[in-house]
């Protein structure tokens, strides 16, 4: 029981360190979200659609692999130190938002955006699937549970007018989650070499 609650946790903090730093669909979460929190979070549900989508190809995509799933630790690696080193050089500047667009079409701009954004989709077959192959189901629920909030959230501060409250925070939250990502990073590429020993 102590090693699921673990795992959710894990999972928990991976998935907030991951949705948290300022990037294109935080972007577009936060300027649908000037207009309604509903609009924001709307894009984001749609975004977190996408991931799941993502997740379960994903999943079964690794069963084929099998034990070869270690080599694409490497490439994880990889992924998620190029994410964490574009969290640091990155600046967030929401757009301006676009026509009157419902909540319900934005979540198809969400779902649209993160199932054709490369970068998502080469996420969850390589860094996503060492994830899911080392902490296991529970980890990828606490993970869908942090992005759930965030995507509740973060719309709902926009709204109010409390966007990372000035410039000093922005930097300590992106210094945090790059930090951490490289961290979760460090980790995948240890699993993989203590294989191949």
């Amino acid at each position: 029981m102590f090693q699921q609650i673990y795992d959710f946790v894990i999972g928990m903090v991976f998935g907030f360190l991951l949705a948290v730093p300022p990037g294109p669909m935080n972007a577009l979460i936060a300027a649908e979200a000037t207009r309604s929190p509903i609009h924001g979070t709307s894009v984001g549900l749609g975004a977190m659609s996408a991931d799941g989508i993502l997740m379960v190809i994903t999943y079964f995509f690794s069963r084929v692999l099998g034990h070869y799933v270690y080599y694409l630790y490497f490439v994880g690696f990889a992924v998620m130190m190029y994410l964490a080193i574009s969290i640091l050089r990155s600046t967030f500047s929401p757009k301006s938002s676009s026509g009157n667009r419902s909540p319900f079409l934005n979540y198809f701009v969400g779902i649209s955006v993160g199932l054709t954004n490369p970068y998502q989709v080469f996420w969850w077959f390589t860094a996503g699937l060492s994830f899911m192959s080392i902490f296991g189901i529970f980890s990828v629920a606490g993970l869908f549970t942090a992005i759930l909030i965030w995507v509740f959230v973060f719309p709902y501060a926009v709204y109010v007018g409390k966007v990372y409250g000035g410039s000093r925070v922005d930097f300590a939250i992106k210094l945090v989650s790059a930090l951490g990502i490289m961290a979760f990073a460090v980790y995948i590429i240890i699993r993989a070499l203590l294989y191949f020993v």
